[in-house]
């Protein structure tokens, strides 16, 4: 799986897209600026996952500004991990770079990511994202939970082997290794604008590791992701704790783990005795009490997962349209 030793000669950088052009050209606008080793050459894809917005007209402007680097494809069929995998199959280059389409990326990030792979050996590369709030932070927020809008940052320092998780919106890995492990699982990860569902990269990497690769934190490797201001609400915050904490619960049960019929019920008793006390000691600040809250969310959401007919119910389990997805 690892081509040891190899430099990274040609990456592809995919850009997957559904209805959010404005930021679709803030992103591509941000790839100008990309700086690039003379050993590594790049094209840029852009996967058009059958947006009904103008992203054609966005796609079409940007093609002459990136020229000859841009090229772009539809993909009908929804779902993000559906179009990374569509992405797989179309790649050029034997290195995938996967950034979503409202991120702005560092003029040295190609340059960081083509390093860490020549330098580390790397299966996979993830990278630091930073938020770029377009509204006011709310105060209610906990910085600790921050993560929910894929603000990732676990230090200055390249970790190499690392067991923690890399997101999607920064995430680079060898092709053929992709592949060998069926890629994305199209049972899990967003559809449209309006899921909270994720953990395709969680399950990819599991693989990956299992195979023996060689996964990298590379905190040179840095993109600022925009937070849409529809995402800067409690309901918002709380429907993605509830979706990560299924998620989690799903992938945890996939690996064979059977845990003991009390135990996502202990994790809830748990968050709410952690709550209760808060509340006794008078730590009522709207960003203790809403981290409690959240907390108990994702709970309740592991819970749910725990539950058979619920974990039947859920499109993880449509094994039948994972193998459909499957690039190759």
């Amino acid at each position: 799986m690892v081509e040891r030793g190899v430099h990274p000669a040609f990456i592809t950088v995919a850009i997957q897209t559904y209805n959010r052009s404005a930021t679709l050209a803030e992103t591509l606008g941000s790839l100008r600026d990309l700086r690039c080793p003379e050993a590594t050459e790049y094209e840029i894809l852009v996967v058009d996952n059958n947006s009904n917005d103008d992203t054609p007209q966005v796609i079409q402007e940007y093609r002459r500004l990136l020229a000859p680097r841009l090229r772009s494809i539809f993909e009908p069929q929804q779902g993000l991990s559906l179009a990374r995998n569509r992405a797989l199959r179309e790649a050029r280059g034997q290195i995938v770079s996967f950034l979503d389409d409202d991120v702005i990326v560092d003029p040295d990030w190609l340059s960081a990511v083509a390093a860490a792979f020549e330098e580390h050996s790397a299966t996979v590369v993830g990278g630091r994202s930073y938020l770029i709030f377009r509204a006011e932070r709310p105060a209610w927020l906990p910085e600790h939970y921050e993560f929910y809008l894929s603000r990732l940052d676990y230090g200055d320092h390249v970790i190499v082997r690392t067991d923690h998780d890399l997101y999607g919106l920064n995430f680079s890995i060898r092709r053929e290794a992709a592949v060998q492990v069926g890629g994305f699982n199209p049972s899990l990860g967003r559809r449209g604008l309006v899921s909270f569902h994720s953990g395709e990269e969680s399950e990819l990497l599991r693989k990956i590791r299992a195979c023996g690769g060689v996964v990298v934190y590379e905190p040179r490797a840095i993109v600022g992701h925009i937070v849409a201001q529809e995402r800067l609400t409690k309901k918002w915050f709380l429907r993605r704790a509830f979706a990560a904490g299924f998620d989690t619960e799903i992938l945890h049960l996939s690996d064979g783990h059977i845990p003991r019929p009390s135990s996502p019920f202990g994790h809830l008793l748990r968050c709410c005795g952690s709550m209760v006390r808060s509340i006794l000691r008078r730590e009522i600040l709207a960003p203790v009490l809403f981290g409690k809250t959240l907390a108990v969310t994702d709970a309740l959401g592991s819970l749910y997962a725990s539950f058979p007919r619920f974990r039947r119910a859920s499109r993880y389990s449509q094994q039948r349209v994972a193998a459909a997805g499957a690039p190759r």
